[in-house]
């Protein structure tokens, strides 16, 4: 029993060992390396590095997954689930998962993108005043609106709003896509 461990012990290290050798191999020296077999690129045919970063203002659609949208209340209605464009690559609408638990029984509903005001900045955030200086600190302490730092500008936005309340999205149909 304790031969055959040691067996199968050396066997599957001698496949991992394979495999990491095998990832890690160097060109054969009688290879031509790729710079000298391919033509330079002319300079009309280069880009300057800086077109190809994406400029101030435009958004990831992968990043805009998940950014939560708020009502006119300024309570949380859902999150964005799916970006759907059109044919042309203009963003038609949005899906917002409204209801559940966890994302388990929410339904999605479709809003049009341009329904949707997007913020770069986070809401501003109610918190506990300050006790005052002269107290024990036992008094009552009021509620006093924080307004978060401003941030740097980023790839997506931090929130969206609607003017639809979670009610009225929930009484809305749910989407259904064509083709699936």
């Amino acid at each position: 029993m304790f031969k055959r461990r040691i067996a199968l012990t050396s066997i599957g290290f001698a496949m991992l060992a394979a495999t990491a050798i095998a990832q890690t191999s160097a060109p054969s020296p009688n290879a031509p390396s790729p710079s000298t077999s391919a033509p330079a690129p002319s300079a009309s045919s280069t880009k300057a590095p800086e077109q190809n970063f994406a400029g101030q203002g435009k958004w990831r659609a992968s990043k805009l997954i998940g950014v939560n949208i708020y009502g006119p209340d300024d309570k949380k209605v859902g999150g964005v689930t799916e970006v759907l464009f059109d044919k042309t690559g203009k963003v038609e609408m949005i899906t917002v998962g409204v209801g559940g638990f966890l994302g388990i029984g929410a339904k999605d509903v479709a809003i049009p993108f341009e329904q949707v005001s997007w913020s770069d900045q986070p809401l501003a955030t109610a918190a506990p005043a300050p006790a005052p200086s002269g107290g024990t600190g036992s008094g009552s302490g009021g509620i006093a609106s924080v307004q978060p730092a401003p941030r740097a500008p980023a790839m997506y936005p931090d929130h969206g709003k609607i003017n639809l309340t979670k009610d009225q999205l929930h009484a809305a149909p749910a989407v259904s896509y064509a083709g699936t």
